[in-house]
């Protein structure tokens, strides 16, 4: 058994290049059960690579990426698809089907992936949009629905499959400040109620303190600080107090243009 078992994710040793691009440099992470981990980074540090290469979307140029004992970089296809479906993503734009309703969009994982019946999809569907305070939309549109509430249906539908793993891709961003906190709070509460473990992507530092039960700031392809939200604040990292700051005083203008501006 691997020693990677007690893991809910880690990342070891991976490098991720895009052309001549090192977005990610020889970067190692773990995630414990029921954690909601943060990752902080600037636009275009590698972020939402790092969602990507956790769903096995992506393939890490070197090192190994791991989901409970599973190496996703080494499942065949049929495999990662089992296990993607521990696996719940909240798209930054919901990435909801303009052509279908609510009810049909939250659907879609279970018509996919599962053998259940129209009934007992119907049942899922209503519980997971009621958790989420969408049940009244049903039978809405997105294009009927605002950006908070299109991330709300995001979220039901990445429940459906009942993950043990959440990855959210910027949850809050565009959002204004009360439906940002109710975002928040949907996210705090899938960990105390449904023992969820989270990764959170996100530059808003409002939402990342509110959110965090542990903080991991990304630079330059690698993990330089990882703390708990108190320590992280405090931390003497020039790069993170700059970050945290907003300062255009420091390290990160001062970086290469290249580094900073990374996908």
């Amino acid at each position: 058994m691997s020693s990677e078992n007690s893991h809910m994710v880690a990342l070891r040793d991976v490098v991720m290049e895009f052309e001549d691009k090192k977005v990610l440099d020889d970067l190692s992470l773990t995630v414990e059960p029921q954690e909601r981990l943060v990752v902080m980074g600037q636009s275009g540090s590698g972020k939402s690579t790092i969602l990507r290469l956790i769903l096995g979307i992506l393939h890490p140029s070197a090192g190994e990426v791991f989901f409970k004992q599973f190496e996703v970089t080494r499942l065949r296809r049929r495999k990662l698809q089992q296990v993607r479906r521990q696996i719940g993503m909240v798209y930054q734009y919901s990435a909801l089907l303009s052509s279908r309703n609510v009810r049909d969009n939250v659907a879609l994982p279970l018509e996919e992936l599962s053998e259940k019946s129209r009934k007992e999809i119907d049942t899922i569907v209503d519980e997971k949009l009621d958790l989420v305070g969408m049940k009244d939309a049903r039978d809405l549109m997105p294009s009927e629905l605002s950006g908070g509430m299109r991330k709300r249906v995001s979220l039901a539908r990445a429940l459906t499959m009942e993950p043990e793993l959440v990855l959210f891709d910027e949850p809050t961003a565009g959002l204004d400040p009360v439906i940002a906190s109710v975002i928040d709070e949907l996210i705090i509460s899938l960990t105390e109620n449904a023992k969820v473990t989270s990764i959170v992507v996100t530059h808003e530092m409002a939402s990342a303190f509110r959110v965090g039960t542990r903080m991991a700031m990304l630079y330059q392809g690698k993990i330089i600080e990882d703390a708990d939200p108190e320590t992280f604040k405090n931390s003497q990292n020039p790069v993170v107090a700059q970050f945290l700051s907003g300062s255009t005083e420091g390290p990160i203008l001062e970086g290469s243009q290249d580094a900073i501006e990374k996908k």
